[in-house]
Parts: structure tokens; C-alpha cells; sequence
């Protein structure tokens, strides 16, 4: 893999959290369309985007779950 590459996976990954603290933040229905239709322009969704969503999704639940068992 290149530098190139490697840097481009990096952006996609970056975007990808991006996009889900986005979806967490405004968890409505809207938000989800929105962000699928501005992901899915090209017809498909690069792989380092979604490890970066679930990647963002997994640490908040992890840490709502961490948060609960302290209560």
C-alpha cells in the first residue's frame, strides 16, 4: 500500500466518524436519509467509511455502557 493510499484511507475513515457522530448527535430519521444519500452518491460507499461509523458507533456505546455501570 502507498503512502497515497494509506492517506486517502485515512480521509475516508475520518469522514466515516464524522459522518456517525453526526448521526449520533441528531438521531432522526432525516439525519439517516440525509447522510446515506451524501454517501451513496457513487453508487457505493468506501470500505474505510464504514469502519470508521461503526468504529464510532461501538466506542459510544461502549462508553454508554460504561457510564450506566457507574451509576
Amino acid at each position: 500500500m502507498t503512502n497515497e493510499n494509506q492517506t486517502n484511507d485515512d480521509e475516508d475513515f475520518d469522514y466515516g466518524c464524522e459522518c456517525a457522530m453526526t448521526l449520533l448527535n441528531e438521531p432522526t430519521e432525516d439525519c439517516l436519509n440525509d447522510l446515506i444519500d451524501e454517501l451513496d452518491e457513487d453508487g457505493m460507499i468506501a470500505t474505510e467509511v464504514v469502519y470508521g461509523i461503526l468504529a464510532t458507533i461501538l466506542m459510544s456505546i461502549t462508553s454508554e455502557e460504561g457510564d450506566t455501570e457507574e451509576h
